[in-house]
Parts: C-alpha cells; structure tokens; sequence
C-alpha cells in the first residue's frame, strides 16, 4: 500500500517529487502561492490547494489532508518573497500544530541546508556543531529545532541540502562575469535534483532511521577550478579566483549512503550534467 503524501511547497524541488511519487503510486496532495499553477497540479494527478503567505503568520490558510501518512515540507526560508524572513518561524511553527491532528502520520520530511554549518570548519558531518551567522542561516537552524519538537509518535527527517543544481539551476552562471573572487581553494558542496528527490523517495517508501542527513555530491572540487569549467562548458563568461589558504572544509555525505545505502547517480560536480 502506497502512502499519501503531502508535500508544502511544490515549487522547484517539491513539484518534480511531487511527480515522481504520483509514477511511483502514490497519493499526492501539494500547496502552491499560485493560482495558475493549480491546473498543472491537476494534470499531473496531484490533489492541490492555494496557500497565500502574510506578513501576519496568523492569517495564513494551511490546511494539511487529515489522511496524510508522510509530511514534506520543501519551504525556502525567503517563503518565495511574499513575507519577511521572521514569519518563516510562525509559517512552520502553524505546519507542526497541524500535526497533531494527522493520526496516520507516520514521516515528516524537512528540507534544511548545508548552510546552517555557518562558520564551521573541517569535514562537516551531522554531529558537527552548527555556527549559523546570517538571518536566513539562523532562520534554518530555529526551524530544524521546531521540527525535532515533534509533537507526535512519527519520525522526522531533517535533509541539509547542499548548493542546488539541476533544470534552472545552471551553476555556471552563478559567478558569471565577476573578477578576482576570493577563495579559489575552498570546496564546492553542491548537490543534483535528482539525488536529492531520489534520496526523499527511498525515505518516503522505505524504512529509514529518522535522524538529520548532510545531502550532497560525493566529490568537493575547488570553486576555483569547478565554476571556470562549468562556466566554459555552457558558454558563460568565466570568473576568476584568486586562490589563498582557508582551511579545508567540505560536508560528508557518508551518513546519508550508510542508511539509505543509496549510491549518488551524480557523484562529482565535475560532471554533473
């Protein structure tokens, strides 16, 4: 028996998920902040509802399918630009309240960063400390401690995801004409689409231990030599590094692979498609 799922957010991430569970058999509620997109929603087999973020958390409609069995909250902490960054908070605070009337709920899936490592150094795994330093990296870090709140007998999975990429998501134009950046040494954790939907699909339909899991590629190259080649291979104007001495740090990947023993379809950024 396949679960129903609802996932908060179908946008970049949660609507190609949202598709690859509706393959797979399952049921699929999704959210959107577009009244356009409910048709596409629709055609694609995907129950759907409107949600408008306020400045006021309060008057936000969140309203989550009483026969929900896996919860996926896919919600950047930016909630698309329609509110400031301190309703992120309330936003989640209202989906875990939610919560407690999901009596078949049995996974909550949250979608965090690899960024809230802040300021670390070293090899980040899941037992580093975190050291948030920006509003949206303190934002993250709040709303990882909400949901291990749990306020219900289900298991939670908190994913950091490493640097997006994938369809939209072209890294070789993210430096794209800039000079002289500095740090051509430090390590790029970047991550694909589809690993990371490939990854939430075996949490979704497998039995998994619950816990917090680093989501990113095997291989870190340098920034200075990944986004010159990339930019080169999509015909971008390149950047240029100046290379220095930060210490290494790059985030591990290891505990997600042990268990899941999922192998990466894109392992190295070098030749992510």
């Amino acid at each position: 028996m396949y679960p129903f799922v609802s996932i908060i957010g179908t946008g970049w991430l949660g609507l190609p998920l949202a598709k690859l569970l509706v393959q797979a058999d399952c049921k699929v509620f999704g959210t959107t902040t577009r009244e356009e997109k409910i048709a596409l929603l629709t055609a694609e087999g995907i129950l759907c509802n409107k949600m408008i973020f306020n400045h006021d958390a309060s008057k936000t409609d969140i309203q989550i399918p009483h026969q929900t069995e896996i919860l996926v909250i896919t919600l950047p902490p930016t909630l698309g630009k329609q509110a400031p960054l301190h309703s992120y908070i309330d936003i989640i605070e209202r989906i875990i309240h939610q919560t407690t009337h999901l009596v078949h709920l049995k996974k909550l899936l949250f979608t965090s960063s690899t960024s809230v490592y802040g300021l670390a150094k070293g090899v980040l795994t899941e037992e580093t400390a975190i050291q948030p330093h920006t509003p949206s990296e303190e934002i993250l870090a709040q709303a990882e401690q909400l949901i291990n709140q749990k306020t219900g007998n289900y298991a939670v999975y908190v994913l950091r995801l490493g640097g997006l990429t994938g369809p939209g998501r072209e890294p070789g134009f993210f430096f794209k004409d800039k000079k002289d950046i500095p740090g051509g040494e430090i390590s790029v954790n970047l991550v694909h689409q589809q690993d990371v939907m490939e990854i939430m699909k075996h949490i979704i339909l497998r039995e998994t231990p619950e816990g917090t899991f680093n989501i990113c590629a095997d291989e870190h190259p340098a920034r200075g030599i990944f986004y010159p080649q990339r930019a080169r291979q999509v015909g971008a104007q390149e950047a240029t590094f100046i290379w220095g001495n930060e210490p290494e740090r790059y985030v591990s990947n290891e505990k997600i692979k042990k268990k899941t023993g999922y192998t990466f379809v894109y392992p190295d950024p070098l030749l992510f498609p």
